[in-house]
Order: C-alpha cells, then sequence, then structure tokens
C-alpha cells in the first residue's frame, strides 16, 4: 500500500463542523483529515459573542466546547477527538496507521502535538494574532519550548519520511495544522535553521492536494510579528465590571422589594398581643422535657435493637408506647 491514492469523495455529508474563524486551525485537523479519506464535511462559522448564547448550543453540545461536530448521532467537540473520528471513517486507508502499533505511535504524536506544541506556541503565537495579551515572560518561556518541540521533529524526521514511517497519517495532519501560524507568522529564517528535516516535512505536506485544498498556499515568514492589541470580541472583561453589572442588575429587583405593590399590602394589621410574663422560662422548661423524653426513647430503642427487636416490634414495644404517651 502506498502512501494516499486520490479518493472520489462521498456524496453525504458526515456531518457539519462548528468552528471560530481566528482559531481555524483546530478545525483543519479533519476538514483535512476527510479530504484524504474520501469524506464529505459541511462546515459553519461559529460566533462566540452571539452563538455561545443560543439555548439550543448548549441543548446539543452541553460541554460547550468548540470546535464540535455535529452528527446523527450526536456531537463530538475537542479538535483531535474530531480529528479522529474522521479518520477511522474509513478502515480501508492507512490515515490511522496500518495496525496497532501504529495507531498508538499516532495517539503518541497527537497527545504530543496539544501539550508540547499548541499550549506553548499559542501562548506565542495568539498576542500577534490579538487574541490574548502578551505575558512577555510566558512569551519567552514558550519559544524555548516549541524550540524543544521541534527538536524531538527533527530526531523523529531524520528517521523516517514522516512522524510514523514512510506514509502520512492524523499525526502529520495533526501537527502541520498546529503548526501552520507558527510558520506563517513567527518562525523567522534565524528560527528554522537549526531544523532542516522538519522545515521540509512541513513544506512538503503543505504542497500535498489535500492541505492545498483547504489552507491554501503556506507562506514562510521572513520576520517575526510582533504582539497586537486585543480584538475586541476576545478581551477578557476588566477587574470588577462583572461585579459592577451584578450589583446594577441586582439594584432595581432589591428596591422592588424593599417597596412591594400597595394592593398586595393589607389594610390594617392586628397589634401583637404582650407576651405573658415568664412566657420565655414556661416554654423553655417544655422544651428541656420533651428533649429529655425524647433522648430516653433513643436510648431505649438503641436497648431493644441490641437484643434483636427491629421495626415495628419495637415501636411496639410497651415501653416506648409510654414514654411516646408522655
Amino acid at each position: 500500500l502506498t502512501a494516499f491514492s486520490p479518493m472520489a469523495p462521498a456524496k453525504a455529508s458526515i456531518g457539519t463542523l462548528h468552528f471560530i474563524e481566528q482559531t481555524l486551525y483546530k478545525a483543519e485537523k479533519a476538514l483535512i483529515a476527510a479530504k484524504f479519506n474520501g469524506l464529505v464535511l459541511d462546515k459553519k462559522a461559529f460566533d462566540a459573542q452571539k452563538d455561545a448564547k443560543k439555548p439550543d448550543f448548549l441543548a446539543k453540545n452541553p460541554v460547550g466546547k468548540v470546535p464540535f461536530l455535529e452528527t446523527d448521532m450526536g456531537c463530538i467537540f475537542t479538535t483531535n477527538a474530531i480529528a479522529r473520528y474522521v479518520a477511522r471513517c474509513r478502515a480501508d486507508t492507512s490515515l490511522y496507521g496500518k495496525s496497532f502499533d501504529d495507531e498508538c505511535q499516532i495517539d503518541t504524536w497527537l497527545e504530543f502535538c496539544t501539550h508540547e506544541i499548541e499550549v506553548p506556541l499559542m501562548t506565542w503565537v495568539y498576542p500577534v494574532m490579538g487574541l490574548m495579551d502578551d505575558v512577555p515572560k510566558a512569551t519567552s518561556e514558550a519559544q524555548a519550548d516549541v524550540k524543544k518541540a521541534f527538536t524531538m521533529l527533527e530526531n523523529q524526521l531524520k528517521a523516517s519520511e514522516y512522524l510514523v514511517g514512510d506514509f502520512i497519517t492524523l499525526a502529520d495532519i495533526a501537527i502541520v495544522c498546529a503548526l501552520r501560524e507558527g510558520f506563517a507568522l513567527v518562525f523567522d529564517p534565524a528560527f528554522r535553521k537549526p531544523f532542516p528535516k522538519a522545515c521540509a516535512w512541513f513544506e512538503r505536506c503543505c504542497n500535498m492536494p489535500q492541505f492545498k485544498s483547504v489552507i491554501g498556499d503556506v507562506k514562510l515568514c521572513t520576520a517575526a510579528q510582533k504582539p497586537k492589541p486585543v480584538i475586541a470580541a476576545f478581551a477578557p472583561p476588566a477587574r470588577g465590571a462583572a461585579k459592577d453589572a451584578a450589583a446594577k442588575d441586582a439594584a432595581p429587583k432589591a428596591k422592588a422589594k424593599a417597596t412591594p405593590d400597595a394592593k398586595a399590602q393589607p389594610k390594617s394589621q392586628p397589634k401583637p398581643a404582650a407576651a405573658p410574663t415568664g412566657g420565655a422560662a414556661v416554654s423553655g422548661d417544655v422544651e428541656a422535657q420533651i428533649k429529655a423524653v425524647g433522648d430516653e426513647i433513643r436510648t431505649l430503642k438503641e436497648k431493644l435493637k441490641g437484643e434483636g427487636l427491629s421495626g415495628k416490634k419495637i415501636n411496639d414495644h410497651a415501653e416506648v408506647k409510654q414514654l411516646v404517651e408522655k
């Protein structure tokens, strides 16, 4: 079995892939996998400001994660879970490997993609895209982590053409998609120089028709871009803003509660009768007596239970009845 021969695409869609435009790379993993497997995926942009508030969104996707794949059988959420589903829809391709060992290696690289690449790379790239504030110390540490990940990729690709042997798999697709924004925005020539094998592998994958039909032509950056102001839709609320809004919303309610509708008020209310002298002391004595009898009943029931009685027999016992009558 050679790498991949072109496949006639299926006519029916296997589902609708909902994605956020600014983090499109997450959806591209599944879209490219669908191209390799000859599958049709409908896609729909998700507006986090509007769509997330719609009742049907959480009704069909309770976890609220985006992207998510809406299928006839329900929703699949998180990037790699969706990509795995699409890759496994065809058992006659090698997109998820040719053996059980291949599948394990692919899973290993998918975890590597999430934790060793995406987490640090997006810490570096998102400020450049205006999706989050730049924290210089965090960015510096993230750059070092991305270099470590590239070193591992470089070593792996010295031994094989692709990450899991001589054929492309979902592992390659996922990591290429995760790295695309980095190559386009921040991986300048100086950064790329120590990693010739990894860079050649990236360009080789991007030039495949299945990749090009989804991500188009990827131009490698000549100079690393700088962070820019956060886009309004992704800007976090100002400190105290949420509390101020909640207080503002609660104020009319509190006022309404303090001044109920006049119609709801009775015309006149009788004055409470004066409490009898010593009433509190009498009430306290009665309460103490009730508590003492209750303690006696509980103690007696425990004793009878220890003697082997249970349930109705305990309640019908003469001594218990006598105490209850008190």
